[in-house]
């Protein structure tokens, strides 16, 4: 055992990341699958609230390990609260499209995110985008086009849910990563439980169904995958470069449409995948624009410096 730790520490950081990376995907896919069964039958506001307070239970061994008050030491409380806010509710948006639509144009439609995060920067940050990253955005945009085709194909409730989700979930986990910074993973994914399960208690409580045993028994489930998917990513984000980790968001794709296919009968056809290979080519695009600029940032903060 500590040979292989030994191993594991002696791996270059984004290497690391990398496989931490892949197995959180694996990780999250298999929480769609646990959560595909309630969600037929709960609402949404339900669903969020249930999969964060029965998830919660899992991080009780970081609180054996390492005690009742040190998991929650953070300077940055009021972050760690904007970032609940916003991931309930993408996850009840998410819950609304998980039913509705395939595992895969789920999980493609997600890979949107940096299109929304560089209009953010524009619109809210004031952010100088170039032509080229505007370019980029357009390419992710025809890419999204191809997979709900519409015009073509009906553009239902589950489509615009999970395209409403994906915002929200881009400025959670840029949050998440900038919390990685000064936040170990334990505390960043204790504090997310916290203030999810307070969001999304008023709207569990004003439309409230009761879970049957099965349906905890799911929850309990999902809370395993989600938690565990949840610190594996942070722990991931800590020890390797963000636009080393970014191609392998990719791979939730294969894990979700196989899961979908095996266990549902779902064939998504074949725009999907063409879809998603251009939002995910205008994706990296952008995370390399946006490397370059970091990198040129730095370097005239320290051509700045006496």
């Amino acid at each position: 055992m500590k040979k292989l730790r030994a191993r594991w520490v002696a791996m270059p950081g984004n290497l690391r990341g990398i496989i931490l990376v892949a197995i959180s995907g694996v990780l999250f896919a298999s929480l769609n699958v646990a959560t595909i069964f309630p969600a037929k039958e709960l609402n949404s506001y339900m669903m969020a609230f249930c999969r964060y307070l029965f998830g919660s239970l899992f991080l009780l061994p970081i609180f054996l390990r390492r005690g009742l008050v040190t998991p929650f030491r953070t300077r940055r409380i009021g972050l760690h609260a904007l970032r609940g806010a916003l991931h309930s509710g993408g996850m009840q948006l998410w819950f609304v499209a998980l039913p509705l639509i395939t595992l895969a144009d789920l999980t493609a439609l997600g890979f949107t995110g940096p299109i929304f995060i560089t209009l953010g920067a524009a619109l809210f940050l004031g952010e100088d985008v170039r032509l080229r990253r505007w370019l980029a955005v357009l390419v992710g945009f025809a890419g999204a086009m191809l997979i709900v085709r519409p015009g073509f194909a009906a553009l239902g409730v589950g489509v615009l849910a999970a395209l409403a989700a994906t915002p929200l979930f881009s400025a959670s986990n840029l949050m998440a990563k900038a919390l990685a910074r000064t936040d170990d993973a334990d505390t960043i994914v204790i504090w997310q439980s916290i203030f999810i399960v307070l969001c999304a208690a008023p709207f569990a409580i004003a439309f409230w169904q009761t879970p049957s045993w099965e349906h905890v028994g799911w929850f309990l489930l999902a809370g395993l995958f989600g938690t565990v998917g949840h610190l594996v990513m942070q722990y991931g984000y800590q020890v390797a470069e963000i636009s080393a980790v970014q191609p392998i968001g990719f791979l939730s794709l294969v894990w979700n449409t196989l899961f979908g296919f095996l266990l549902f009968s779902q064939q998504p056809s074949v725009w999907t995948f063409i879809g998603a290979a251009v939002i995910f080519a205008s994706a990296m695009y952008i995370s390399h624009r946006e490397a370059v600029r970091r990198a040129q940032l730095r370097t005239a903060d320290a051509d700045a410096k006496p």
